[in-house]
């Protein structure tokens, strides 16, 4: 077995939190093998990024007796690890005869995915959503797409690529532990009784349902216009909205409402000042939302 372990000094990681990743000799943990458990973790205050490295299949068992005296009182830190690294490693730990762990996690990728309807990025795979917070990895070029790493992983005979990747893993996932904080202060405008924070919208047929949130009580309070519905529940605020579907240019359809409140549209298309975008193709325009948002609060209390 082949152990690394060196410094790393954590930007987001607390000291009963652990970063995983594992990479595995395939998909199925019925008949593939942890070939490298990669974990960051604090000792004594300091943090260290350590790999253990299964030269064989017979070396697995090790890296799973260290994975179980690991974990005991910590919150696991993965990206996609309730899916896949959790799962494979607990039904390798039967197929040793050991018993399953169910340890307290955190899935940056559950932690992402609801941010999908505001931001349009490439894609949710790791590789793009760490250039949210400026992370460039630094693979060895010809591995950067991980299939190209197969041949090393069942092989073992090149453990340098395998360990950069799962390294770079590591180190982008704890990066991103507040990755939820740091999109929620885009999705948050200033208001003249403090922040408004958007949580959600969803249009159902010709009615979008936006769901905000304020960083002050606003008591409880109902209000109507001319196309929309103001609800406000302490912290909690809904807008029941009227939008219009329709074609916003040639490669575009979304929704709009009526723009009663003279709000310059943020958007590249050039559209009809008497209207303001909510949603460009699968996007929702949380620019345009938020201003709405704070010019319906503002108007009314």
């Amino acid at each position: 077995m082949i152990t690394f372990k060196k410094r790393y000094y954590f930007k987001n990681l607390k000291d009963n939190e652990i970063v995983l990743d594992i990479e595995t000799t395939g998909l199925d943990s019925s008949v593939d093998k942890l070939v490298l458990l990669g974990i960051i973790l604090v000792e004594n205050n300091k943090s260290y990024l350590v790999q253990y490295f299964a030269e064989n299949d017979l070396e697995e068992k090790r890296l799973l007796d260290i994975y179980e005296k690991i974990i005991p009182n910590k919150t696991i830190i993965t990206y996609n690890g309730d899916t896949f690294d959790i799962p494979f490693l607990n039904n390798r730990l039967i197929r040793n005869n050991m018993l399953p762990v169910f340890p307290r996690s955190i899935d940056l990728l559950k932690v992402i995915k609801p941010y999908r309807y505001f931001f349009d990025f490439d894609s949710l795979r790791l590789m793009d959503i760490e250039k949210i917070i400026g992370f460039e990895r630094n693979d060895p070029s010809r591995y950067k797409s991980i299939s190209k790493l197969t041949e090393e992983i069942k092989t073992r005979s090149n453990p340098f690529p395998i360990m950069k990747h799962n390294e770079n893993d590591l180190v982008a996932t704890e990066l991103l532990i507040d990755v939820g904080d740091y999109l929620d202060t885009k999705l948050t405008i200033k208001a003249q009784f403090g922040e408004i924070t958007l949580k959600s919208v969803f249009i159902n047929n010709d009615i979008a349902n936006i769901i905000a949130n304020s960083c002050v009580d606003l008591g409880e309070a109902y209000f109507s216009g001319e196309n929309y519905e103001l609800m406000v529940k302490e912290d909690s605020i809904t807008i029941n909205l009227q939008v219009l579907y329709g074609k916003l240019d040639k490669r575009t359809r979304g929704f709009v409402c009526l723009n009663n409140f003279g709000i310059i549209n943020n958007t590249a298309l050039d559209i009809d000042e008497h209207f303001l975008i909510i949603k460009e193709n699968r996007i929702y325009n949380y620019n345009n939302i938020l201003i709405l948002c704070k010019k319906i609060i503002e108007n009314h209390l």
